[in-house]
């Protein structure tokens, strides 16, 4: 009691946990600061994951400083709240911390409940947005894992047929349900999911945008404790770490490259143009141009200064 909360929000977090806060207490410009909007701020809510750290002791010894500081996933919960007190109102900050727990319990679980979790990339394979709900399925935190190449997240040996799924899914604009394939967790083991895709594509340039995978996990990792510090579960060689990037590289070449359905539509309808207008002049040429003295007109106005006035200005 008396310390700042702030202290024992993990550093990696302290800014995400900053701006949640400013975000929710921005008020909008030209609004005045009524008592309706003290009750609007009071109402307002908002919801984050991060690592709070575990009290360190002297349970165990002297010397705090040399133990290890350890911090613990949970998912907090900001309340604003006006409390009347001798200095007048006073807005606090209420946060209900609830702890995270990995939900597999065993090696390569399945779970009897189906769980989904939604995520989304760029068409340069740049993370964009993480659902909380996958936080205790995959032990990443989004703030974390956002702005990192999502395709990393792939098993090496599903890619190749990760790359056909991406394939049909810029060509069609969606993908219903995908075979199963594996996703690595925070831990390095990897989870069973099943996915629903769908892109973007931009209405003006054709192209493709980013990607929304709504993500269903079959099994769990071998590994339960997906909040576990990484270790290196797979020992690839050279040669299959070049074929894993391949794949990768190619994957982003077709997000950028491959002509999505409306582009695919639009130069058709651009080639139809061609070859219509391909055709007019066609029909343009084999028509016998008139004789010259037809076109010629017979000007009546003897004075040929006017004449030369008018083209002049015409010709302006």
């Amino acid at each position: 009691v008396g310390r700042s909360f702030i202290d024992f929000v993990h550093p990696r977090d302290r800014n995400t946990f900053a701006s949640q806060i400013t975000k929710v207490l921005a008020i909008p410009k030209g609004v005045s600061l009524t008592e309706e909007n003290d009750q609007t701020i009071e109402n307002q809510g908002s919801t984050m994951v991060c690592r709070i750290r575990r009290y360190r002791g002297l349970s165990c010894g002297f010397g705090v400083k040399n133990t290890t500081t350890a911090y613990l996933p949970f998912l907090l919960k900001f309340r604003f709240k006006n409390i009347n007190d001798d200095k007048g109102t006073v807005i606090y900050l209420v946060i209900q911390a609830v702890p995270l727990f990995s939900p597999f319990k065993t090696s390569n679980e399945i779970l009897a409940k189906t769980v989904s979790f939604v995520m989304r990339h760029g068409a340069d394979g740049n993370l964009e947005y993480i659902d909380a709900e996958s936080v205790p399925y995959l032990g990443y935190l989004p703030q974390d894992i956002t702005n990192r190449d999502a395709l990393l997240l792939y098993h090496p040996g599903d890619l190749g047929y990760l790359q056909q799924v991406y394939e049909s899914l810029v060509k069609e604009g969606n993908v219903n349900r995908s075979k199963t394939y594996r996703m690595m967790t925070q831990n390095g083991h990897y989870i069973k999911v099943e996915t629903e895709w769908s892109a973007f594509i931009n209405p003006w340039s054709k192209k493709l945008e980013f990607v929304t995978g709504k993500h269903y996990i079959i099994e769990g990792p071998a590994n339960p404790d997906v909040f576990q510090n990484p270790e290196n579960v797979l020992k690839l060689t050279a040669e299959q770490n070049n074929q894993a990037k391949t794949y990768r590289d190619g994957i982003i070449r077709i997000m950028k490259e491959v002509l999505t359905k409306p582009a695919e539509i639009a130069k058709q309808q651009m080639s139809k143009r061609c070859q219509d207008l391909a055709l007019f002049m066609e029909i343009l040429m084999e028509e016998q141009p008139k004789a010259i003295d037809e076109l010629r007109l017979e000007i009546q106005d003897t004075d040929h200064s006017y004449y030369e006035r008018d083209s002049v200005i015409l010709g302006g």
